[in-house]
């Protein structure tokens, strides 16, 4: 069943706008957002949907873009690459939307010649796959760092924990192995005892079978990367199965629904999980923060600033383009993260373009120069399972890598 709903934010403009708005201007123009609203990703989809509908929601306060006001079309993947394949195209042939946001890895490496033939651009908040280092780039981007980044950090964190030996269980898929090996490689050439390497299949009923190694060898910590289904069987199994050691998980089990599945003791105090996040102490992201709390009561979840700031580079993109298409966003994506004046709101944004000064977007994500890839740079938190929620631990920006 595909989901689907289309929601308009618009926001008269006023008449000293309208006076100085191009002959091309249009009545309006819609950003898709095509996420995973159901399956093992579903959580996440939700909270990107609502982080743009936010974006958009500022965007249109501020009077909207030149070509008027913006609109989201909002449908659901269901974690399916042929059902986002069918969606896009939906979204571009019949909704006209200028530019998807928000698929998942598997569904933006499948969009890719989609987004170059249409000339639609493509962005995602969360989609680390290493594939898109290679491909990704024009009408291909990311707001988030690549899966090789997130194998670095929780590289470092095991190293500097102490550990004197580590098991490694890892999901069967390019997203998790990826970064697994990374992780690997870091913790090999510290020292540390690597006990198991174990790659398995999800969808199973039960890995007690992958867990008889690891647990007969008793390491002093699991790295898992699974998604939430297999994660969580993975973790009950191993806790009835004795072990009492710690956990570092990844950034599929970094929701609060994984404290609703699973005995508090197998969390709290013994579990961490790694994942790419913004420097919270900068004041792009507390701005971000306090509009998330203003207007949805909620602290941000994972990858919502990443998501937010998909919104926000969309909207100044067409602001500085010369015609209300993908193509001509996309001709500008690149050059307003870069080189120019640097504002942290479409507001400002919006003033600095319209006096005829180039910007840098930095965003609540961090600042967002793309290489050649359409990749930025990326920063990383280490969260603790303490009282039933994650809990910042150890931050490393991006200067930690370099």
């Amino acid at each position: 069943m595909t989901f689907r709903k289309t929601m308009t934010a618009a926001v008269a403009l006023s008449t000293a706008l309208a006076t100085t708005q191009p002959a091309w201007a249009a009545d309006g123009v819609t950003f898709g957002v095509l996420v995973p609203l159901t399956g093992e990703l579903g959580e996440f989809g939700k909270i990107v949907a609502d982080a743009v509908q936010l974006g958009v929601d500022e965007i249109n306060a501020a009077g909207g873009t030149k070509c008027g006001p913006v609109s989201i079309a909002v449908a659901d993947t269901g974690g399916s690459a042929e059902q986002a394949i069918r969606e896009a195209n939906k979204m571009i042939d019949s909704e006209g939307v200028v530019a998807i946001l928000g698929p998942a890895s598997g569904e933006m490496v499948a969009l890719v010649d989609l987004a170059k033939r249409k000339k639609t651009p493509m962005m995602s908040p969360y989609a680390g796959t290493i594939t898109l280092n290679e491909i990704g780039g024009d009408y291909v981007y990311r707001t988030v760092s690549s899966d090789l980044g997130d194998g670095a950090a929780s590289g470092l964190w095991l190293t500097e924990k102490g550990y004197k030996s580590v098991a490694f269980l890892v999901q069967n898929e390019e997203s998790t192995i990826s970064p697994a090996q990374v992780a690997k490689e870091a913790v090999e050439a510290a020292g540390i005892e690597l006990t198991d390497f174990i790659v398995y299949n999800p969808g199973q009923p039960s890995y007690q079978a992958e867990l008889i190694s690891v647990l007969s060898h008793n390491p002093d910590a699991i790295y898992l990367a699974g998604g939430q289904e297999s994660g969580v069987t993975v973790l009950k199994e191993a806790a009835a199965g004795g072990f009492e050691g710690e956990w570092l998980l990844t950034a599929d089990l970094a929701v609060p629904e994984v404290f609703e599945t699973l005995d508090p003791r197998i969390l709290n105090d013994r579990a961490y999980v790694e994942i790419a996040e913004a420097d919270s102490s900068l004041p792009e992201f507390k701005a971000f923060s306090q509009l998330t709390m203003d207007k949805t009561g909620k602290a941000p979840g994972p990858f919502a600033a990443n998501s937010y700031d998909m919104a926000m580079l969309s909207a100044i993109a067409l602001e500085a383009a010369d015609a209300c298409t993908g193509e001509a966003l996309n001709a500008k994506l690149r050059g307003v993260t870069e080189g120019g004046e640097k504002v942290s709101t479409f507001a400002a944004a919006k003033e600095a373009i319209a006096a005829g000064t180039d910007v840098d977007y930095e965003g609540a994500s961090g600042p967002l120069t793309l290489d050649e890839s359409g990749t930025p740079a990326g920063a990383y938190m280490v969260k603790k399972a303490t009282d039933g929620a994650w809990v910042d631990e150890t931050f490393y920006p991006a200067s930690a890598f370099e």
